[in-house]
């Protein structure tokens, strides 16, 4: 078995197409539903011999060309009904069983899904619990681990669930596939390197953050200004100070901010995407052009590229033992 090609469902901007591409894939087409993500994957990649799919939903799977794996970043908006027997109809909505249809109609070699760690105990496991037996009834068996980006090549406390599947036929014993091995966490210091001072509306909201009742009499703009290095979150009513990493990227949020030569900055788009492991040139192809708000939320929602590349290598090298064998 070889894994040459692969499709990039809810794409996003192609954090995990990026990764694959950088483990030696081809992608051969793509899908996402966001206009805005669309276009700035578009300028992050060469997808001109690429088909596009609009919304996975209606995919025919008959017009996918062939290919040898599906990646997808699914969202998981509404799986509170999971698992409940008079809800469960309502739940062919959701895109995981749209993943499932493709997979079983167009049975690729393998497949690489992510999520948010909190499928793992969602509905005390029963969401998770269905998905993995949809994927085994499209004729795959599968192995799934929660994996931190900082872990991977970049200095962001992001978990997320990665699940595994190789078709059945090919008799693989997935249980013995093993994800990458930690590797050394970068100095972040070279991710926060774009000149985005705080604005004088994020500075009010700071402030208002160092009035409530959790921070209040702890901090002042100047004692924060003496705080070199440190990266600043400010979420609900409390504000978390880190040290060497950031905390995990998010569509939807006030935005991270940093201490630096003395002043208070605030996290740009172009940082994030550094922090989810796309290479300076890629960040360049966006700067300027894509505001900086979509870039954050993008980011935020994208797939780490170091994550990617490395189970992809996993994978490949997963297979490579066992056709030597």
């Amino acid at each position: 078995m070889h894994l040459k090609t692969f499709i990039d469902l809810c794409s996003g901007i192609g954090g995990g197409r990026l990764g694959l591409e950088q483990a030696g894939l081809k992608c051969v087409a793509y899908s996402d539903t966001s206009r805005l993500a669309k276009k700035t994957y578009n300028l992050l990649h060469n997808t001109d011999s690429e088909i596009f799919f609009y919304n996975i939903k209606k995919i025919d799977s008959s017009k996918i060309p062939s290919y040898d794996l599906l990646i997808a970043g699914f969202p998981c908006q509404s799986f509170s009904v999971i698992g409940r027997k008079e809800g469960f109809d309502d739940c062919r909505g959701q895109l995981i069983f749209h993943i499932s249809r493709i997979l079983k109609e167009t049975q690729p070699k393998a497949f690489i899904l992510e999520n948010v760690k909190g499928l793992v105990t969602h509905d005390k496991g029963q969401t998770l619990k269905i998905i993995l037996e949809n994927l085994t009834a499209s004729g795959y068996n599968t192995t799934y681990k929660v994996l931190s980006s900082i872990d991977y090549g970049v200095p962001q406390m992001r978990q997320r669930i990665y699940i595994i599947g190789i078709r059945n036929d090919f008799n693989y014993d997935i249980s013995k596939f093993r994800f990458p091995a930690p590797i050394e966490k970068p100095d972040l210091k070279n991710f926060l390197i774009d000149n985005n001072i705080i604005s004088n509306e994020r500075l009010e909201i700071l402030k208002y953050y160092l009035k409530t009742q959790t921070n209040k009499g702890h901090y002042t703009i100047d004692t924060l200004k003496q705080m070199e290095g440190k990266i600043l979150d400010t979420r609900m009513n409390d504000l978390r100070i880190y040290t060497g990493k950031c905390p995990t990227l998010r569509a939807q949020r006030d935005g991270i901010l940093y201490v630096k030569n003395g002043e208070i900055y605030q996290l740009s788009g172009y940082e994030a995407l550094l922090l989810q492991g796309f290479p300076k040139t890629y960040c360049d192809k966006v700067k300027n052009v894509v505001s900086d708000r979509h870039l954050l939320m993008q980011a935020g929602n994208a797939m780490t590229v170091t994550v990617i590349k490395q189970i992809a290598e996993s994978l490949l090298n997963f297979i490579k033992i066992k056709e030597k064998k």
